[in-house]
């Protein structure tokens, strides 16, 4: 008899609160939740260009951390360029949406890129002050200070070319 009272008080309690009770995964299904993807038409049509000059600390961590590769299983089309010259000219050849350089070079970046096709500059600080990540981050959208993991840069590049994105939606050429 017990059994069977404790059975019909579950039932009885779930049919009450059934309305706000949501199973595992079932809250996927409501509209506008849920997590939110990048496509993989948002991340194969972007150019990422890595510009490291070797023996800098940002070329070590472009090494250590592959993130060529994730780059390139992400679905991005990343191109390492390591010298100026190859920069100067990986510019006047493509469209780039995105440009990973030191923080150190941002300002010899920034002189090279006088084009309406410009990529955004993504920054990546090592061993920095906090007066001059300060003054980084008023010059640039964002600046990465010292990723230790790869997902970093793919974070941090998925939140640019999601601004891109929304800023072309917003204002069509």
């Amino acid at each position: 008899m017990f059994k069977h009272a404790s059975v019909v008080a579950v039932l009885a309690l779930a049919g009450l609160g059934a309305a706000d009770v949501l199973a595992c995964g079932d809250k996927f299904l409501v509209p506008g939740r849920g997590p939110r993807f990048m496509t993989a038409a948002d991340r194969g049509s972007a150019t990422v260009l890595l510009y490291a000059v070797p023996g800098s600390p940002l070329h070590a961590a472009l090494a250590k951390l592959s993130v060529e590769s994730t780059l390139r299983k992400a679905g991005y089309r990343p191109m390492p360029v390591s010298t100026e010259a190859a920069f100067a000219a990986a510019l006047r050849t493509g469209t780039w949406d995105v440009a990973i350089v030191d923080l150190s070079d941002g300002p010899l970046v920034v002189s090279r890129l006088a084009t309406a096709a410009a990529p955004i500059l993504l920054p990546v600080a090592y061993d920095t002050s906090d007066e001059v990540m300060k003054n980084a981050k008023q010059r640039y959208p964002q600046v990465l200070r010292s990723p230790k993991k790869n997902q970093a840069f793919l974070d941090a590049i998925d939140k640019i070319i999601l601004a891109r994105a929304r800023t072309r939606a917003k204002n069509p050429v």
